[in-house]
């Protein structure tokens, strides 16, 4: 494939300005994995039968935070199998960007957490920015003998080896992939369409992935994290075709005897990423304060759905 001597200058501006509100998309519709993958020992101990809900907005209502501040990207409770515990916390930051209070936000959000619903408490900070040594990892407190140490669990996706995601059988492998793939490609288009074309394939030939939720919530993460210049978006589309065309023959003489047509589901799927998506990031815009005209105008929603999303929350 041809490449430019020189690279690119790829413009760092998000479609939805809200790379926060894509990570936590992803992290809601691929939870199993995203807890196999990051704790699975945890992992073994839920009892996946019970659908695990999602108490951010809930927990925001009794502790709202000031305006232009970053909200929790996701609060989960999951149910135990022990029957003793019956349920327990799943507390999830991803931080994009270095803050010197990191810290002390997370143990904040701890006691708040704590102290309204006196549970166990998981807590995961992932941090996606490009600086390899910025990865706080406990907060501490000392006042005349008065000693607090706050310890968290962290991943450092920059510091993460390309070649073992890519091996991994967890689907959300692939999700950490395009966000090592964003650092990788900083300000490089070219890099960055070599990276999304290969997450795209592979996704599309279905390795790892066969269910068709998490596809499509992985579709909508990496089209948009990853996004790179018109142009090259219209390039990829058109190379990503054969590829579908040849995994529907291959479908058809292994698979099915009658298979459904692999591009209409392959853009049903990524339609159906974005829907989801897109509430998720207008409602995560409107808690930081954002104009419903100006959530219309960039996440491509309607005033009636967007207004219906603020109500909600």
């Amino acid at each position: 494939m041809e490449q430019s001597s020189a690279p690119l200058i790829l413009e760092e501006t998000p479609r939805y300005l809200d790379h926060d509100g894509l990570w936590k998309n992803v992290i809601t519709e691929l939870f199993k994995p995203f807890v196999r993958f990051f704790a699975p020992n945890l992992y073994q101990m839920i009892d996946w039968s019970v659908k695990a809900d999602s108490l951010e907005q809930e927990f925001h209502r009794v502790f709202p935070e000031k305006k232009g501040k970053r909200y929790t990207d996701k609060l989960m409770k999951v149910h135990q199998k022990n029957g003793q515990e019956r349920w327990m916390l799943i507390h999830i930051e991803v931080q994009g960007y270095e803050d010197k209070d990191f810290a002390e936000r997370m143990f904040q959000y701890f006691y708040r957490i704590f102290d309204k619903y006196n549970r166990k408490i998981y807590a995961m900070a992932i941090f996606a920015d490009d600086n390899e040594y910025f990865q706080p990892a406990q907060y501490t407190y000392q006042f005349y003998g008065t000693e607090l140490n706050y310890t968290y669990n962290t991943y450092k996706i920059a510091q993460q080896d390309e070649e073992t995601l890519l091996q991994s059988d967890n689907p959300f492998a692939y999700a950490i992939l395009a966000g090592l793939y964003m650092i990788k490609s900083k300000n490089n288009a070219s890099k960055r369409y070599q990276f999304k074309r290969r997450l795209f394939e592979l996704l599309i030939r279905g390795q790892r992935v066969d269910n068709r939720e998490y596809s499509g919530a992985l579709l909508y993460f990496i089209d948009y994290l990853l996004e790179v210049p018109k142009e090259m978006a219209e390039k990829l589309q058109k190379e990503v075709k054969p590829i579908v065309q040849e995994e529907e023959s291959h479908m058809f003489t292994t698979k099915y005897p009658d298979p459904p047509t692999l591009k209409p589901i392959f853009d049903e799927i990524r339609e159906e990423g974005k829907v989801k998506a897109k509430k998720e990031v207008a409602l995560n815009m409107l808690r930081k304060g954002y104009a419903v005209e100006t959530v219309v105008e960039l996440t491509g929603l309607t005033k009636e759905e967007v207004t219906a999303l603020k109500s909600e929350w």
